[in-house]
């Protein structure tokens, strides 16, 4: 996708499928040429930083790192739970967003996001963490609104939610590329990474050494 002062001047998408090759460098040249954009003329490439699939996510940013060196491009990392918030904040006019997942290992993972008046940007009230099924409840504000992008797995946890009051989505919802878009055009250039030290993914897991099954000689 393509966005220049909040107009999206070109757009392709398409189901990544499990391969060796990744479909965003055979579009890339298209996309560029219907935005009549020169890939060296960006002044940022932005890219969604999870949660969500472990190796998703890094081969996302490996490409967008790759894309941005030739010109050192400044990337944009966005967390992919503050864009779809944002999104939901604004459609269902709610004043607070709670995005709730399943972290698997008997845990879900939330982040709560909310504003003060209409019109003002959101601000994180919880940060991303992990919490068991039985506190969700006590952790959600007061006229919430609840999504999650995992509706099938998580149906159980939360349709009960929407008898105690909350608004509950009732099916999932995913971030879109231009919900990432415009968070990244909001940051200043302060808050960019460089191509070479580019963003981290969101983990919600440290991570978990597997001791080798053989002895190394």
């Amino acid at each position: 996708m393509l966005f220049r002062d909040g107009v999206t001047l070109a757009l392709h998408e398409w189901r990544e499928e499990r391969k060796r090759d990744q479909n965003l460098f055979a579009a890339l040249p298209a996309l560029l040429q219907t935005g009549q954009i020169n890939i060296a003329d960006l002044d940022r490439i932005a890219v969604g930083l999870g949660p969500g699939s472990f190796s998703g996510v890094r081969i996302a940013i490996a490409a967008v790192s790759a894309l941005a060196l030739p010109s050192r491009t400044p990337l944009c990392g966005v967390s992919s739970v503050e864009a779809l918030a944002s999104r939901i904040a604004h459609e269902r006019e709610s004043s607070s967003v709670a995005v709730i997942g399943d972290a698997r290992r008997e845990r879900l993972w939330m982040a709560v996001y909310g504003k003060e008046m209409e019109g003002q940007p959101l601000r994180v009230i919880q940060k991303l963490s992990l919490l068991p099924a039985t506190e969700l409840r006590d952790r959600l504000p007061p006229e919430c609104c609840v999504v999650t992008t995992e509706w099938d797995r998580l149906e159980g946890v939360l349709q009960p939610l929407a008898a105690t009051g909350i608004d509950v989505i009732p099916h999932s919802c995913m971030p879109h590329v231009s919900d990432v878009a415009r968070l990244a055009a909001q940051q200043p250039a302060s808050c960019l990474a460089s191509p070479l030290d580019p963003p981290q993914p969101l983990y919600l897991h440290p991570a978990v050494f597997v001791p080798p099954r053989f002895a190394v000689r």
